[in-house]
């Protein structure tokens, strides 16, 4: 055996330690007071959806979180998921639910069926096996008939324990106990197959695992009410990957004041709503958003409808956080944009489109037949674009200068030398904002910061300065803070309007 060559080169491979991910700015977390299945689990806060079809599977096409998710995912560029958050507005009486298994939608019809004629498949009902078998199709012609020829053996085996629907909305089959309960004795398994002689139908029914969703049964009880406030904190504490707020269930002026409230202290957060009432657009002390615009938060995005439309503000909520700050050229403003599922506010005077500017809320209107939100501002008049991409930059730089403090393979020492590392993985991202176009070259006009004084020019948008730590003091030294950067920005801004002179001669 020949020595290794280790013995002259050592060669390691050193683990690299996984940082921090960047908060997805796109998430908006749609409350409602509604219940779904998944809710009926007192610890369960919340359900990601990826379309409006997802949401009405759970909820139903005719409920209020539906119609807000068709808003949501109608603007474009189509924001990827989103979340239905629990909010229990009034004590609630839940029924005792059955246990279930729901398959996901079937792609097949009742043809792929009508040759069988030996069809089976079992699932465990408590502590037993069960087997339905000898199933013949032959003369089915709906995906009901299916279930029918199905439940007429269910009942037999079971003892009309069990039985099986075709959910037409969802376009899936669903195994359930018939009574509602948490009893073990009817908690149901997957269906699976036991290698019997026939034609096993598990596969064709999307009951299997890795296909269906098992849900246990429940017994009735109550939830007792909750304030705005503690549905927001709840879901804060389940899942923190959110960005955006809205309410599909109607709320009134003192839980839009609460929600607000919330938002503002909460860590990067906005919230959206549609304002319907033509009242609430009048420049008085009485007006919740005239109270909230003296505020100016810059937290809270308003869309006035006068169409009946409940839920425009969350396409344009959606249209505001779907940028996608990592690209080129990506940053955009809100005004000019087009809403899909609203209709045009065409009725609107200019009275009251002054009205809605000087509070800070948006509408959709049309200018010379062209349909386009105005003004894209947060209520008190910061512009959407400003906070979100504000916020964008925030987070980008927190992850990536936690990064480079937790990744680094060796320590970054608190020297001057230190300081630059740091400063040096923080151009990176002023790099990416320059490159999205939210920041770009232009004169300063704010306060001096190291070398930056006042009318000075950022040619790259942005300047990150700090003191060297021959100025830094025991006390901070001995915690092992790095010196404070300190960081400016120029915005590249939006236009929205412009004067044009003609002049000419003769």
């Amino acid at each position: 055996m020949s020595l290794s060559i280790n013995q002259v080169v050592n060669v390691s491979v050193e683990q690299s330690s996984s940082g921090a991910s960047k908060r997805d700015m796109s998430v908006i977390a749609i409350f409602t007071d509604e219940m779904c299945d998944d809710f009926y689990d007192m610890n369960s806060r919340y359900v990601i959806v990826s379309s409006a079809d997802d949401v009405a599977n759970l909820f139903g096409t005719k409920s209020r979180a539906y119609k807000a998710a068709q808003g949501l995912f109608s603007a474009r560029p189509k924001l990827k998921s989103a979340l239905i958050a629990k909010y229990v507005k009034a004590d609630l009486e839940v029924a005792a639910t059955p246990y279930k298994v729901a398959g996901s939608a079937v792609s097949t019809s009742y043809v792929s069926y009508k040759q069988i004629t030996d069809g089976y498949f079992s699932f465990m009902l408590g502590e037993q096996m069960v087997t339905i078998d000898k199933l013949s199709f032959k003369t089915v012609s709906s995906l009901n008939d299916v279930t029918t020829i199905i439940n007429a053996a269910l009942k037999t085996k079971t003892n009309d324990k069990i039985t099986v629907a075709f959910d037409e909305t969802g376009n899936r089959f669903i195994l359930r106990a018939t009574a509602s309960g948490s009893d073990n004795s009817v908690k149901l398994g997957y269906v699976n197959d036991q290698s019997l002689e026939g034609t096993y139908i598990g596969q064709l029914l999307n009951l299997t695992d890795g296909k269906a969703t098992i849900y246990n049964g429940t017994d009735a009880t109550t939830y007792k009410a909750e304030s705005v406030a503690d549905a927001m904190t709840a879901l804060e504490n389940q899942y923190q990957n959110w960005y955006g707020a809205y309410f599909a269930n109607v709320i009134t002026d003192s839980e839009l004041l609460e929600a607000h409230d919330w938002v503002v202290s909460a860590d990067l957060k906005v919230l959206g709503y549609t304002e319907t009432r033509s009242a609430n657009i009048e420049y008085l002390d009485s007006n919740i958003l005239k109270k909230l615009a003296k505020k100016n938060s810059g937290r809270l995005m308003v869309q006035y409808n006068n169409t009946g439309d409940e839920f425009a503000g969350i396409e344009m909520m959606a249209i505001a956080l779907s940028t996608v700050w990592a690209g080129n050229n990506t940053a955009k403003t809100v005004k000019f944009k087009q809403q899909t599922s609203v209709t045009s506010d065409d009725k609107i005077t200019l009275n009251e489109a002054t009205k809605c500017k000087r509070l800070g809320i948006n509408y959709y209107t049309d200018y010379s037949g062209v349909n386009m939100l105005a003004e894209g501002t947060m209520v008190g008049g910061t512009f959407i674009d400003v906070t979100t991409g504000l916020d964008a930059f925030t987070n980008a730089l927190q992850v990536q200068l936690f990064n480079k403090l937790q990744g680094a393979s060796s320590k970054i020492p608190q020297t001057d030398r230190g300081q630059e590392i740091l400063i040096a993985s923080a151009k990176v991202i002023g790099e990416q904002f320059r490159n999205n176009g939210f920041i770009a070259s232009g004169k300063w006009t704010g306060d001096e910061i190291g070398d930056l004084v006042y009318g000075g020019t950022l040619d790259s948008g942005y300047y990150f300065y700090s003191d060297s730590f021959d100025t830094q003091d025991s006390a901070d030294r001995n915690s092992r803070k790095m010196m404070p950067i300190m960081t400016a920005l120029k915005l590249a801004g939006a236009g929205h309007s412009v004067d044009v002179v003609v002049k000419y001669n003769i």
